[in-house]
């Protein structure tokens, strides 16, 4: 266990605060106090361009109270206006029904995926689990793990120019950069980082309630670690060949780390996102002639999102115009999932 490395497995969980599923619903806030700004800067808003509907993706650090207000926020104004339509949540049935039945964990946490949902209820809007299942995810991770660990064993075989080659297009694809994505500022906002103390306790806490086996082992290597790497470089015991030895193994961990991370955990749960937002679009499609006979026809159709999943006691969805498309996300899908929308024929 001497080289194991706790900030390579802090930075891991860090990243995953701000990108994967949380677990652990609540109750509802409360729409904004008077007088209070509204966080904008983790918001996204555009119009898809195939069906002419907006889309707004909602950024979230999960489990952050600044991020729970400008989910709630986001869908208060939407509804307000007259322009609600579905509300996408990254979850899906599997992860949605298993918290559902935990009653500590419906209880006890909040998050912006349950406060958007509730919302969504209460309106009368379509809610949707928009993610891969989390069985599929498992699956990709340990396969992309064990790919990458391939490649880097064999660098005479081209493995180390494949694994550059997948880090970089994974990169390209799941955290594009320019004028019209979020930036860094979007991570940083002053009101995020203030809460973020409160993300960082709930998140590891909705672990440690629904898989407790799990949570200790993460936290008995952490700890074994930190002994370790500390132990090791006491007085005069450390050599040169320690330090060198333990800050190759810890490159290759974030290496490994990186290559899922930007992969299987963003890029390809992207895409799943995307088309769910997509089929959503198509129920509140803004592209072809409104009015008449057809335009009655149309909004009484049925459900145009073909193999969408929606939240147990949502209703589904149906054609309708002039509505909003709202996704509440991790912060670090919503650039790659607009770059999907806008950029690629899906």
């Amino acid at each position: 266990m001497k080289y194991l490395s706790p900030h390579v497995l802090g930075l891991a969980l860090s990243c995953l605060v701000s990108c994967c599923h949380p677990f652990s619903p609540g109750p509802v806030l409360p729409a904004r106090s008077p007088g209070v700004p509204p966080l904008r800067s983790q918001v996204l808003d555009f119009v898809e361009p195939t069906t002419g509907v907006r889309v707004k993706l909602v950024g979230a650090m999960h489990y952050n109270p600044a991020s729970i207000q400008l989910a709630v926020d986001s869908i208060n104004d939407l509804a307000a206006a007259g322009q609600l339509g579905s509300i996408v949540i990254e979850s899906c049935d599997i992860r949605w029904n298993a918290t559902m039945e935990n009653e500590l964990m419906k209880d006890a946490l909040l998050s912006e995926m349950k406060a958007a949902h509730d919302l969504g209820i209460q309106y009368g809007r379509p809610v949707v689990l928009g993610d891969q299942r989390i069985n599929v995810t498992v699956a990709a991770l340990k396969s992309g793990a064990k790919e990458a660990v391939l490649d880097l064993a064999q660098p005479w075989n081209g493995g180390w120019g494949r694994l550059a080659a997948s880090i970089s297009a994974a990169r390209e694809e799941a955290l594009p950069f320019g004028d019209r994505f979020l930036g860094l500022g979007s991570y940083f906002d002053a009101q995020l980082l203030a809460a973020s103390p409160v993300s960082l306790v709930k998140y590891p806490l909705s672990y440690a309630i629904k898989s407790p086996v799990f949570a200790a082992a993460v936290g008995v290597l952490i700890l074994l670690g930190g002994a370790d790497s500390s132990d090791a470089y006491v007085g005069d015991t450390a050599s040169a060949t320690d330090i060198l030895e333990s800050l190759v193994l810890s490159t290759l961990e974030f290496v490994i780390f990186g290559r899922i991370f930007l992969k299987e955990l963003l890029q390809d749960r992207n895409v799943i996102l995307a088309d769910s937002i997509l089929e959503q679009c198509r129920n509140y499609d803004g592209t072809g002639g409104g009015g008449g006979w057809l335009d009655a026809l149309l909004r009484t159709g049925g459900d145009r999102a073909t193999g969408a999943v929606y939240a147990p006691d949502s209703i589904a969805g149906r054609p309708e115009r002039g509505k909003t498309v709202v996704a509440v996300l991790g912060l670090a899908h919503c650039n790659g999932i607009k770059k999907l929308l806008t950029e690629t024929e899906m």
